[in-house]
């Protein structure tokens, strides 16, 4: 039982789709990095975003609770992408801090990423705080993504300069304020997290927008024909949020309504 010292005020949620091979030990190396932080205690909880693996099971095993996006997202018909995950995310959540760790990482520091609640926890005025890493491959380090090289960083210098300078905006891994992050509509999709830092400077600015360091991180690799997909989803949250949004659809087909909005959920 926790004491009152002890009470979670954070959750860390991992959003997973058949990463049995890697989600056992993610799950027990966060958890044991948030019980050797004396200072407060984080919950750990997967979010199992339409797997046919064993993953569910694997992370229940490892210590962690585990939701469904199916359950969670059945007013939209179930889950269509990333996005829903973290929508699931919010929608669940009970601490006044929330944040997000990939599923697939081989290669991960555990307690610099529980940090990035440190920094909400110290700064009162940021907003979101968002991982920077090295991202290794093979052992090696290697350049940054090829979504955020080749899609996102372009259009973020044309379109949102202020955001062209930070080092992995797409990144999966940030944390921030459950109230705030549960008021914006979120890209159902692979636009969900270049969506949400648009969000948040378009609404507090950018200075409210912190990158943190994390130390190495290892991804699984996608194939091209996947993260072609993803570069688009990602193209259409960034041009959807500019003064350029004539080019492309600005409706919110692809986005759903704030977590929190009961009334809508009610109707």
């Amino acid at each position: 039982m926790f004491t009152r010292r002890q009470i979670a005020d954070s959750t860390l949620y991992i959003p997973a789709r058949n990463e049995s091979s890697t989600i056992g030990e993610v799950v027990s190396s966060l958890r044991e990095a948030a019980n050797s932080m004396n200072q407060r205690r984080t919950n750990i909880v997967v979010v199992d975003d339409r797997s046919t693996d064993d993953t569910a099971n694997l992370a229940k095993a490892a210590g962690a609770a585990v939701i469904s996006t199916e359950a969670m997202c059945h007013d939209f018909g179930g889950s269509h992408g990333k996005g829903d995950a973290i929508w699931a995310s919010l929608r669940h959540c009970e601490t006044p801090l929330i944040g997000w760790v990939d599923g697939d990482l081989s290669t991960l520091s555990s307690i610099n990423l529980l940090n990035m609640f440190e920094v909400l926890r110290r700064e009162t005025s940021t907003q979101l705080v968002k991982a920077r890493f090295d991202r290794m491959q093979g052992g090696s380090v290697v350049d940054r993504g090829r979504v955020t090289m080749l899609t996102a960083i372009p259009l973020l210098d044309m379109l949102f300069p202020e955001v062209g300078h930070m080092s992995e905006p797409l990144s999966g891994m940030f944390a921030g304020r459950t109230d705030v992050l549960s008021s914006l509509w979120l890209d159902c999709d692979y636009g969900v997290d270049i969506g949400i830092v648009l969000d948040i400077a378009i609404d507090f600015g950018f200075d409210a927008i912190t990158e943190l360091y994390v130390g190495q991180i290892e991804h699984r690799n996608r194939s091209l024909t996947d993260l072609s997909e993803t570069a688009r989803q990602v193209a259409r949250a960034i041009v959807s949020r500019s003064r350029s949004d004539s080019l492309i659809s600005s409706s919110r087909d692809f986005r759903r309504f704030p977590p929190r909005d009961r009334a809508r959920l009610s109707a």
